[in-house]
């Protein structure tokens, strides 16, 4: 158990009082959110485990993706730090104060695990070709934010917390590094989606969870007054995602439907123009019989 380098309650080694009381229905709302992220994240974990192919899915939204989720993750518990620690005092108090953070977690998972699908599968079909190797390249730069970030986060907090000016500033950073990755997020999955003009391996059933999941989630930010960064961002995400849903329910119900309809219009007109062939054939054939009978006469 480490100091609290702020001394805002009785005792050094005391956080609760940096908790505060959360209703019934907020702590409901919560793990609806936490539900709702998990059934909108497995689905396109199946589907890829199912398909074996990255066919569909764009590797620059999933990488934007894991900036985005990741530097939300580091935001929540950097501002958050004192009531994470206080989980050592009041466990169960704690763990509903921090609901957020256990959301963005989440997240963020529902993210890496499809990331590292994606190199996998991509692995087995390309082999080590120049755009794995980018891949790969990228991945390693993002590990390598990521530990550094988390040392930096979490003895920041042990030895400033959020008293500290530089460590509050530090906090506003990754949240707005957050608000810009969410920002263009979607964008090259929704490029990748229209100019495919297919679903491929994208997993429609999640997004339909994940579209109205963000609507709560708006909804939920704005009856907290949470700041201006966080409506931004959810707001971008929520048209952008809403966008590729309609993307995906065209190409997946409409196109099929109008493929098959031009097919058997094509099949149509080649059958009639194959009647059409027949029919002048076969007054030729009269032609050369009756000429064929005359001659017998003579």
């Amino acid at each position: 158990m480490y100091k609290d380098p702020c001394k805002k309650c009785s005792s050094e080694y005391d956080y609760s009082c940096y908790l505060i009381d959360i209703s019934v229905f907020t702590i409901l709302m919560g793990v609806a959110l936490i539900l709702g992220a998990f059934l909108s994240f497995v689905p396109q974990i199946i589907k890829l485990c199912i398909l074996k192919k990255t066919d569909g899915i764009s590797f620059q939204m999933l990488h934007l993706a894991l900036y985005n989720q990741w530097s939300l993750l580091v935001n929540f518990f950097m501002s958050q730090f004192p009531q994470v620690m206080s989980c050592n005092n009041t466990f169960w108090k704690c763990v509903a104060n921090i609901i957020p953070q256990i959301n963005s977690v989440l997240g963020f998972l529902g993210f890496f695990v499809p990331f590292l699908q994606y190199l996998y599968y991509q692995k087995r079909e390309q082999g080590y070709s120049a755009e794995f190797k980018k891949n790969v390249i990228c991945s390693l730069i993002f590990i390598f934010y990521a530990l550094i970030t988390t040392f930096g986060f979490v003895f920041s907090g042990f030895f400033f917390s959020v008293c500290d000016p530089t460590f509050k500033t530090f906090t506003f950073i990754f949240a707005f590094i957050s608000m810009c990755c969410a920002c263009v997020q979607w964008i090259p999955q929704i490029i990748k989606t229209y100019k495919l003009k297919a679903v491929g391996s994208f997993s429609i059933f999640g997004q339909c969870i994940n579209v109205p999941g963000q609507v709560i989630s708006l909804i939920t930010l704005i009856l907290s007054n949470n700041g201006w960064t966080t409506w931004i961002t959810n707001i971008a995400q929520l048209i952008m995602q809403s966008v590729l849903l309609v993307l995906l329910l065209r190409y997946q119900c409409c196109e099929p439907y109008k493929s098959q309809n031009k097919a058997e219009k094509v099949k149509e007109i080649e059958t009639r123009i194959t009647k059409e062939i027949q029919l002048e054939k076969e007054p030729e054939k009269g032609t050369e019989c009756a000429v064929e009978t005359i001659q017998c006469q003579e």
